[in-house]
């Protein structure tokens, strides 16, 4: 059930991303994201949670991650992540994010700022296994950065997900040898705790791994729910 829901998650991801042509809204985006998640039985996750007010997040240019879609038109030469989750008839909750390039006019640095984020995640996909730790995610993640001049973004970590959008463990995208889900209030759900307080994967685990490297500073600034 959580290979059918992630699967439908990213099959409206590529369909999502098709669109992120200049001239088009994130709010069009956003409709079509939502209407195609009811096409197939599923609710977007995203849909007043947390009195979000729409069913994607779309975050253009430095907008770290959590954007909401409106009525801005996409321009040549942006960068937009699209975020997208669905809580499927089987009550699962799939969740995958991808960033696409607007036209043709995006800068070098943009570009290769993306294709590195990708790298990142791939790199840091490749230590996970039974027995990891999960620090050893952020250490991946931050070796590939450091080696590229980026920032990893502190702000952010990626989550369990499966018959919950959110659970533990939260996963740190930085080098650190604490506990995965220290401080960031998630709990320890399906944890196998080892020496020194460390966390390690377990066979059967789903999580997220959400790398957001940046070119400037790491630290966000957030806006007021309101």
């Amino acid at each position: 059930a959580i290979r059918k829901a992630g699967a439908l998650a990213a099959s409206i991801l590529d369909r999502a991303g098709a669109l992120a042509k200049p001239g088009i809204t994130t709010e069009e985006i956003d409709i079509f994201v939502h209407d195609t998640c009811i096409e197939n039985n599923a609710y977007p996750s995203p849909l007043n949670y947390g009195k979000f007010p729409k069913s994607v997040c779309t975050s253009v240019n430095e907008v770290i991650c959590h954007g909401i879609p409106d009525a801005r038109e996409l321009v040549d030469g942006d960068i937009v992540n699209i975020d997208v989750t669905v809580y499927t008839e089987d009550g699962f909750h799939g969740d995958c994010s991808r960033t696409f390039l607007v036209g043709e006019s995006v800068s070098d640095a943009a570009r290769k700022l993306v294709d590195d984020t990708e790298e990142a995640l791939w790199r840091a996909i490749a230590v996970c296994q039974p027995g990891a730790p999960f620090h050893a995610i952020g250490a991946a993640i931050q070796d590939f950065a450091d080696t590229q001049s980026y920032g990893v973004c502190p702000d952010f970590v990626g989550h369990g997900v499966g018959q919950q959008f959110h659970s533990g463990p939260a996963v740190v995208h930085y080098r650190t040898v604490r506990r995965g889900s220290s401080g960031t209030g998630f709990g320890l759900m399906g944890n196998a705790k080892g020496k020194a307080g460390i966390d390690y994967m377990v066979a059967g685990q789903t999580f997220t791994i959400e790398p957001m490297l940046t070119l400037g500073a790491v630290k966000g600034r957030f806006w007021d729910d309101d």
